[in-house]
């Protein structure tokens, strides 16, 4: 149907490539008994709609992005060299900047220009290459911590026996159109030595689709070594549109068998790099371990314990730094709450906290909306209130962490920390009405607020400087 395809890129003024992609993304929505016994037509009629939508949407984000990113510079671009300088046919020359990209750009970059569509709520690391003056990136990798069991499985099987804390994984990667070929992969190459220098991980691993006609050009260019080949969890919404498994909502299961993903691996250190020389062949992750979804098992902490409690103090102080109108709950902003004020600022901090949970000790918190009550007197209580749980919500053992307890009156430790029923029989009852886990919260109201917090702090703190509990 290559022909239909061309056609529609061209009616809808969307790229060519990015259609096809979206195509190849939803066909799993179909059986092979349909794949096989259907005209192509019929095939293609199934699943157009859902993929021109897609790819309409990305196209109409990326306009936009290629003008932040001022990519009309690079139409008579000759070259770009390894130091990232730029020569022009008309001899002007200039240099691309690498760097951190702010969260709040990342969030578009994952949600409205990558194929997938769909944020990463625990991305740790992301980078870019900036033209001057520029504010969105030419190309974007953005890294989170390995938290599924197969992959280190996978790993095992090649003999590498290492923390899960200690690889990252390249979870999204982006380039606007036009861009020249290499700057992928000198993204890459850039990106990963930072990630060295800030001592954030010994390996990255990534995966590389063939069912969407990627080749892994750039990733060999930047030298991963291919290690595994694993299933794919193709899922789609009730309209038909690709959703990953991460993202909350009803979905369906892909109905066609699809080819496997080939997951990579590459050194960040001298010795990791020593290590990958020695891998040879390819592991095959079964089904059933991969459709499991299992994490990785948490590192050992002892959240009560005082070391953490004055750990936990010192991001509740890191972070009301960064508090600020753009991050407080709507209805305090009329009320001009004075520097440090914890009235408001209870979302933005539960979600950061909750990540960072994710990120340092490789949890799964969960993000409580609901009421504190303290004590007898309604007057004390807090009517609107987020706090982060560990533990199921059945579970009266759960800890209840709450960087933010201080918002009532009666309560004058800015930190509230202890077992859910513990914290009951000392007056202070924790009632959640919403409890969401981490993936889930992109999509709530509380994530543009966390990301304006998010940019404050990464406009302020180092790369490695954010968390202790990720070392």
């Amino acid at each position: 149907m290559r022909a239909r395809i061309r056609a529609d890129a061209e009616t809808t003024g969307v790229d060519l490539r990015a259609l096809e992609i979206q195509v190849r993304l939803h066909l799993p929505r179909l059986s092979r008994t349909a794949i096989v016994g259907w005209s192509p037509d019929k095939v293609y009629e199934e699943i157009r709609l859902p993929a021109v939508v897609r790819a309409a949407q990305v196209e109409q984000s990326a306009q936009d992005a290629a003008h932040q990113a001022h990519a009309s510079v690079l139409l008579n671009v000759e070259k770009v060299r390894r130091d990232l300088s730029l020569s022009f046919t008309d001899g002007y020359r200039t240099r691309l900047r690498f760097g951190k990209v702010r969260p709040s750009v990342g969030h578009l970059v994952q949600s409205r220009l990558h194929y997938l569509h769909s944020e990463r709520a625990d991305t740790l690391l992301q980078f870019g290459l900036f033209l001057p003056g520029a504010t969105m990136p030419l190309t974007y990798v953005a890294f989170s911590r390995c938290d599924r069991q197969y992959v280190m499985e996978a790993l095992a099987g090649h003999g590498l026996r290492v923390e899960p804390g200690r690889v990252l994984v390249l979870t999204r990667m982006h380039g606007l159109a036009g861009i020249p070929a290499n700057l992928m992969s000198l993204t890459v190459a850039r990106a990963v030595r930072e990630i060295r220098l800030a001592d954030a991980g010994d390996y990255v691993v990534t995966a590389c689709n063939p069912m969407l006609g990627f080749d892994g050009a750039a990733f060999l260019a930047s030298g991963f070594v291919p290690v595994a080949l694993s299933p794919v969890a193709y899922r789609y919404d009730e309209t038909g549109l690709f959703q990953t498994r991460r993202m909350p909502g009803r979905s369906v299961p892909q109905l066609l068998d699809t080819p496997r993903n080939v997951l990579m691996i590459l050194g960040v250190t001298t010795a990791a790099k020593r290590t990958v020389r020695a891998f040879d062949g390819l592991i095959t992750v079964p089904r059933r371990t991969h459709s499991g979804g299992e994490h990785v098992r948490p590192r050992q902490a002892d959240l009560a314990s005082p070391e953490w409690r004055a750990r936990l103090l010192g991001y509740r102080r890191m972070l009301e730094a960064c508090w600020s109108d753009r991050t407080v709950h709507p209805r305090y902003q009329e009320e001009r709450v004075g520097d440090g004020d914890p009235r408001g600022q209870c979302g933005v901090t539960s979600v950061w906290l909750a990540r960072e949970l994710r990120a340092g000790l490789l949890l799964e918190p969960a993000y409580c909306y609901g009421r504190l009550r303290v004590g007898r007197r309604d007057d004390e209580d807090v009517s609107h209130h987020c706090w982060v749980e560990i533990g199921p919500s059945h579970d009266p053992r759960r800890l209840v962490v709450d960087l933010t307890g201080d918002q009532s009156r009666s309560v004058p430790e800015p930190i509230v920390l202890g077992e859910h029923r513990a914290l009951a029989d000392r007056g202070l009852r924790y009632e959640p009405t919403t409890r969401l886990g981490l993936d889930e919260l992109p999509k709530d109201r509380v994530w543009p607020r966390f990301l304006a917090l998010d940019d404050h702090l990464l406009d302020g703190h180092p790369l490695d400087g954010r968390s202790e509990a990720r070392r």
